[in-house]
């Protein structure tokens, strides 16, 4: 496929983003098939390894490739998905969550922790923890993907106000405030009914049945940095894991896609 030159006002990674996404449309790597190796698209397009992964980001986030460590990127499908998608094979990929999306901070408080709350958190009771509730939603789109519960140890507050400005996920934040980095995430998925409040703010219907999604991020030694309790609408996000096979007699788990 011959390359045009980019318009003078398009950004390198657009302009490769653009590229790939015209190879996918018109067949030249039809569904199934993976893409040149990043190293091919970099000598190609005449960018950087920097620009060709940012590009791919860009494209996993729209559901239309998945990379896979030491195989290469997927096509999964020729035109995007209507609600936000991305795959996540590491932790630093949890960032890219936060794409094209806006973040709205609706309120936080300092919360002594009962011992329920302690117990579900992983933390001592009596312990003081900030409590944030955000809103976040895609670009283009009026209503929010997601109703989230961001708590973080009072020591990592300011991380809070550091995600309303920067639209970073707060545990980006937090390893910035603190120089640690984010080691292991435990991750719980679930259903649960959305409130009158809740419906509210997610704009559905009361009692509808919400995705949930759990997070626990840990640093060095399982301290415990931050968790996350997220309620989807169902019709804007989805979860989707696929399980192959491996030789040994095995089974395991692909890299997770969020849809």
């Amino acid at each position: 496929m011959s390359v045009p030159n980019p318009p003078s006002h398009a950004g390198k990674r657009g302009h490769v983003r653009a590229h790939i996404l015209r190879g996918i449309e018109c067949g030249l790597w039809p569904v199934g098939a993976l893409l040149p190796a990043e190293s091919s698209l970099c000598a190609e397009l005449s960018v950087s390894r920097h620009t060709v992964r940012a590009a791919l980001a860009d494209l996993q986030s729209m559901g239309l490739v998945a990379s896979h460590q030491g195989v290469g990127t997927r096509v999964l499908r020729r035109k995007p998905e209507l609600t936000p998608s991305h795959s996540l094979q590491n932790i630093s990929e949890l960032a890219l969550y936060a794409r094209n999306t806006t973040v709205r901070i609706l309120d936080v408080k300092d919360v002594a922790l009962d011992e329920a709350t302690a117990e579900w958190i992983g933390a001592g009771a009596g312990e003081t923890w900030c409590m944030a509730r955000t809103l976040r939603t895609a670009a283009d789109q009026d209503a929010p993907i997601v109703l989230s519960s961001v708590w973080v140890p009072q020591a990592s507050k300011p991380a809070i106000e550091a995600s309303g400005r920067s639209g970073l996920p707060v545990f980006i934040e937090v390893q910035r405030l603190h120089g640690r980095m984010v080691s292991e995430v435990r991750q719980v998925i679930g259903i649960s009914i959305a409130t009158r409040e809740q419906a509210a703010l997610l704009r559905c219907k009361t009692r509808e049945p919400l995705l949930r999604i759990q997070r626990w991020y840990y640093g060095h030694q399982r301290a415990l940095l931050e968790v996350t309790d997220s309620l989807h609408p169902q019709d804007r996000f989805q979860y989707a894991v696929t399980l192959r096979h491996v030789s040994g007699g095995g089974i395991t788990q692909s890299p997770p896609h969020q849809e």
